[in-house]
């Protein structure tokens, strides 16, 4: 039986209670945040970037500096209700934010390297995304499991992301691996714990 989608609501409060959480310590680099924005751009446009720049009260991001994850709520927060009007609801706008993620890494110099290193074969893709998650934040774990030849999980600790942001994230990792027939499904485990279970053929 398939899950049923979550109000906007849902999400927005789901955010504010992953802030809670929040400790100095917990730190991301700037490209990831120039990512996020990135992403909001393309998905929305750029007046919604000005807002989510005023709503976090900064003016630009400096790839490797380390910044509070607080910003990134702040974004999600001013960015979420419009994009989910455009795209379909909450849910499927934190999947297309996940996905524009993955887009951006594998267009960086790390991502192209990593897809000509495991060239049709997802399955050495995907074991690169702990190592991607390490150099990106400061905080929590990220690991694989593998069920199958082509069957996992992506056990995600301390994320600060809903769980249909890692759906669009692992489902666009699996595309560029040339995976068939995908199935991508994540679900909260603990206050901040996520684990994202997928499937190819």
């Amino acid at each position: 039986m398939e899950r049923s989608e979550q109000p906007l609501e849902f999400w927005l409060q789901d955010l504010e209670r992953r802030r809670a959480f929040v400790k100095p310590e917990h730190t991301m680099r700037g490209f990831f945040y120039k990512g996020m924005l990135g992403n909001i751009r393309t998905l929305g446009d750029e007046a919604l970037v000005k807002r989510c720049l005023e709503a976090c009260s900064e003016e630009s991001f400096v790839d490797f500096f380390s910044y509070s994850v607080q910003p990134l709520f702040l974004i999600l927060l001013t960015a979420l209700p419009t994009l989910a009007e455009r795209h379909g609801g909450a849910e499927a706008a934190l999947r297309q934010i996940g996905r524009q993620a993955s887009i951006d890494f594998l267009e960086s110099v790390a991502g192209k390297a990593m897809v000509l290193l495991a060239g049709s074969n997802p399955r050495m893709l995907i074991n690169n995304v702990p190592a991607a998650f390490n150099v990106a934040m400061s905080y929590g774990t990220a690991r694989l499991e593998w069920t199958g030849q082509t069957r996992g999980r992506l056990l995600t600790e301390y994320s600060f992301v809903p769980p249909p942001f890692h759906e669009g994230m692992v489902q666009r990792l699996l595309e560029a691996g040339r995976a068939q027939d995908i199935h991508v499904s994540a679900h909260a485990t603990g206050a901040l714990n996520v684990v994202c279970e997928f499937s190819w053929k």
